[in-house]
């Protein structure tokens, strides 16, 4: 099973999440801060990241860019409320894995994340 970082400023997202993700059989660390995942991947190693895309005070394109930048191996999952094209475009430009729109349905998620694990040679379960 996976390792899972989990970034969102709503802490019902991040519950549901950590739920869903959990009963699938990955770990799953959630921040509530965009800010705290340089922190975060210096000290765990994860399989996955999912991120929301609009979020204060760091925004998720800014922590798709650093993590673009200090692991560019690990598949980035970004998740926006508002479904903006532009914003879907560039996130993967930047080299996102997928873009999916809240709310989600929980089989797409698991879809996605399935798909973004096995693609980096991680067990997805």
């Amino acid at each position: 099973m996976a390792r899972i970082l989990v970034i969102d400023d709503e802490p019902g997202i991040l519950n549901v999440l950590k739920v869903m993700l959990g009963v699938d059989g990955h770990t799953v660390i959630t921040l509530q801060d965009g800010s705290l995942v340089e922190g975060a991947l210096h000290e765990q190693d994860f399989d996955l990241l999912i991120s929301d895309i609009h979020m204060t005070p760091v925004d998720g394109m800014s922590v798709l860019r650093y993590v673009r930048d200090q692991r560019p191996d690990l598949p980035v999952i970004m998740l926006t409320a508002y479904g903006q094209v532009d914003t879907a475009i560039e996130s993967m430009q930047l080299g996102a894995f997928d873009y999916v729109k809240k709310p989600f349905k929980v089989d797409q998620l698991l879809a996605v994340v399935k798909k973004a694990l096995q693609s980096a040679g991680t067990d997805p379960g």
